[in-house]
């Protein structure tokens, strides 16, 4: 009898917390997502990043294959870097980027967008290469991955959140301030980046990593090898902090977790490129890049990226800025995967800003190669804030006013 009523209570214990999880997860993610999907691009002029994955995601979803063949005119000479990213294969056209992004919104091509508009198109960068027909498919679905990507990344930061004991008040305020004062909804809603998937991705990751769920966990940062391969950097801190902590169960679980994407990538790069390697259509100048030594321009890149007046993380989202001067006051009494997920954000921001130009590009609002690391610091630095905000009324000014200011900038930014 004894026995039973144990397991009946802990029954009762696990569905209880199973329906709160459930309710808080629907509860950010549905305001979210109607909010993103409202405000992200669903008509040209798109980003040439983004409709290279609509392509593959239409051209996957329609045709099953990632051969481009419908646009493989963008191969030709004048056309590369105009609109879209695609490169030559050994076996056809294919976009550059890996598949993960373009997986997630090939279902909804296939079953309800399999039609495109053929739309004639000048290379902007030669005045002398002749118009382009090219098939554009409709782009709703990708508004749809992208702004549902987004809201569930938001909505396992605040699972996650929960987890650590944040009071419904706190947790609010903190994903209100990530989900509208940071490029989350700027850009990766905007439109169908890899940014998108990287933050859903990487905060299940380290939300399943907080519940010691470590299969699970590698599962999402393999995810994550498929979408962006330098953000698994995060995933590849906790597999080394778990192994100088001596923890080589949940170590291998988590690389176990991580294998099949991580084989995945490989595998899809070898089928196309006849290489078994990471990099894929981006070829070895990415890699090249981020080796070679001049530590004057990568410390201008790296000020770029925090200062600048159009693409600097602190100038769009300054309350990053003021928040992290709370580190001091929680890094002590901080769980070790938290800062640990940190650390690895981190490292995928600088070896980014190493390999490539601090503003990412143009044609969006404000910055995106610090997205990924926001969402791997926001745990860190939501305690951070609360703690800082504690200290006295000058803070809770300065939290106000930068909080008030990120949100201003990146809802006009959105809108």
């Amino acid at each position: 009898m004894t026995t039973m009523g144990s397991s009946s209570g802990m029954t009762t214990n696990v569905s209880d917390g199973t329906r709160k999880t459930t309710v808080l997860f629907l509860a950010v993610f549905v305001p979210f997502f109607a909010l993103y999907f409202a405000t992200a691009n669903k008509d040209l002029p798109y980003h040439i990043d983004a409709i290279t994955n609509v392509y593959s995601a239409w051209t996957i979803g329609t045709t099953g294959t990632p051969i481009l063949e419908a646009h493989a005119g963008l191969t030709e000479p004048g056309y590369r870097a105009t609109y879209g990213w695609v490169v030559e294969s050994d076996r056809g056209p294919v976009s550059q980027y890996p598949p993960g992004t373009p997986l997630l919104a090939a279902p909804l091509y296939g079953l309800f967008a399999r039609d495109a508009v053929e739309v004639e198109l000048v290379a902007e960068n030669e005045t002398d290469a002749a118009p382009i027909q090219l098939p554009v498919p409709n782009l709703v679905p990708a508004a749809i991955v992208a702004s549902a990507t987004s809201a569930a990344g938001v909505a396992f930061l605040g699972l996650l959140l929960l987890d650590l004991g944040a009071s419904r008040t706190h947790l609010f305020v903190g994903l209100g301030i990530v989900g509208l004062g940071t490029g989350i909804w700027s850009v990766a809603a905007d439109a169908l980046w890899q940014h998108g998937p990287d933050v859903l991705w990487l905060s299940l990751g380290m939300w399943l990593a907080g519940r010691q769920r470590w299969f699970g966990s590698g599962l999402a940062f393999g995810a994550l090898a498929l979408t962006r391969i330098p953000v698994v950097l995060v995933g590849v801190a906790l597999g080394l902090q778990l192994l100088a902590r001596r923890e080589f169960r949940p170590a291998t679980r988590l690389a176990a977790g991580a294998l099949p994407g991580v084989a995945a990538l490989l595998a899809y790069n070898w089928r196309l490129f006849g290489t078994p390697t990471v990099w894929g259509g981006y070829g070895s100048g990415f890699a090249e890049r981020a080796l070679e030594a001049d530590p004057a321009a990568y410390l201008a890149n790296i000020g770029s990226a925090l200062f600048d007046s159009q693409h600097g993380l602190f100038v769009w989202s300054p309350i990053i800025a003021i928040v992290v001067f709370g580190l001091p006051l929680v890094w002590r009494h901080t769980p070790w995967w938290i800062w640990t997920a940190a650390a690895g954000g981190l490292a995928y921001l600088l070896f980014q800003l190493k390999a490539n130009r601090a503003s990412g590009g143009d044609g969006f609002t404000y910055y995106r190669y610090p997205i990924e690391t926001i969402a791997s610091w926001a745990p860190l630095l939501f305690l951070a804030g609360i703690a800082l905000w504690k200290t006295g009324p000058a803070a809770r000014l300065a939290i106000i006013l930068t909080a008030a200011f990120s949100i201003g900038a990146h809802t006009v930014g959105a809108i």
